[in-house]
């Protein structure tokens, strides 16, 4: 594919964009091909800050200060959210920030939101890549995966996570799936 091509099928910086990054982050979270809600994309995108610095000419939007992102049943939550866009106005780059930052989305009615922190969480949209970074932790109904970095590809749906020392090793904690009661018992 040509760049030029290609810079046709990337978002433009819009709020139904900046919702779109976090519903692509839930499905590179899940390591499923489990999706939201059918109704979370349909919803109004709601985002709060305490502070708003919006640069065309650097194709540059900050939020920070208390950010808060909703989507239907996704909500980011971050100390800082920054949307990088190239010169025609299209979405490279979108990473949020904080002690740490958050990231929840239900995926199915009946079971709990995925959920997923890290100091950074960067999406990259040339190559549909999630970089989880600093105490990067990934929670699906108990079923959890922690390391000092968590890297995700949404085109191959491979997962790679490590740590950074003996101390900050990958831990990976799976539940054993419940039994049905046997009858009469």
């Amino acid at each position: 594919m040509k760049p030029n091509e290609f810079a046709r099928h990337r978002p433009t910086i819009t709020a139904k964009s900046r919702a779109l990054w976090g519903t692509v982050l839930a499905t590179l979270i899940l390591a499923t091909n489990a999706l939201a809600l059918p109704n979370d994309r349909e919803q109004p995108v709601k985002v709060s800050a305490d502070k708003l610095e919006a640069n065309r000419s650097k194709n540059l939007s900050v939020y920070s200060g208390n950010v808060v992102i909703r989507q239907g049943s996704l909500q980011i939550r971050a100390d800082r959210v920054e949307v990088h866009g190239s010169a025609k106005g299209e979405i490279s780059k979108v990473v949020a920030t904080g002690t740490p930052a958050h990231f929840q989305q239900q995926v199915e009615e009946s079971t709990s939101p995925v959920k997923a922190r890290a100091r950074r969480i960067e999406f990259l949209v040339s190559s549909d890549a999630l970089q989880l970074t600093g105490e990067a932790f990934v929670d699906r109904d108990g079923n959890t995966l922690s390391a000092e970095r968590i890297d995700y590809d949404l085109n191959s749906e491979q997962m790679q996570a490590q740590g950074q020392s003996e101390k900050k090793r990958v831990e990976m904690i799976w539940k054993p799936e419940s039994k049905p009661a046997e009858d009469g018992q």
